[in-house]
């Protein structure tokens, strides 16, 4: 009897042509092996889901760059909501619904934000004094 085929992938340190060719090779006998018990119909199954979670949702860049720049716009004329910022949008530039924009409004001032704050604690974590150059000065 066979011992079983592990998928064992080489690190950065090793990684080179013949490698990547034994981890091919070891792949397609893993592939061979389980089409012979489930059959190809479900191997090709397992291929589809697989390359269909690997696609995900691409941003709409320049949507959201205009979308900022518009809420920037609007809440340096004045107090505005979000809703009515997003109504407003909406009939501007057909896109999506009103209440879309106002979701994707949100995740984009939360990602701003975030950013923000991670910015400040980097700074911060640069301005305090090194443990190193402590007992040096």
């Amino acid at each position: 009897m066979r011992p079983p085929i592990t998928f064992r992938t080489p690190s950065i340190i090793n990684d080179t042509p013949q490698e990547r060719a034994r981890v091919k090779r070891d792949l397609a006998e893993i592939l061979r092996q389980g089409e012979q018990y489930l059959g190809p119909q479900e191997i090709d199954q397992l291929v589809r889901n697989h390359k269909m979670a690997r696609r995900g949702n691409t941003a709409d860049e320049p949507l959201n760059v205009l979308l900022l720049a518009e809420w920037d716009a609007a809440v340096a004329k004045g107090p505005v909501t979000r809703t009515e910022f997003a109504k407003g949008f909406y009939k501007r530039y057909r896109q999506q619904s009103v209440r879309a924009v106002e979701k994707r409004l949100t995740r984009l001032l939360e990602a701003r934000e975030r950013k923000v704050e991670q910015e400040r604690k980097l700074r911060a974590a640069l301005q305090r004094p090194s443990l190193l150059n402590e007992g040096t000065e």
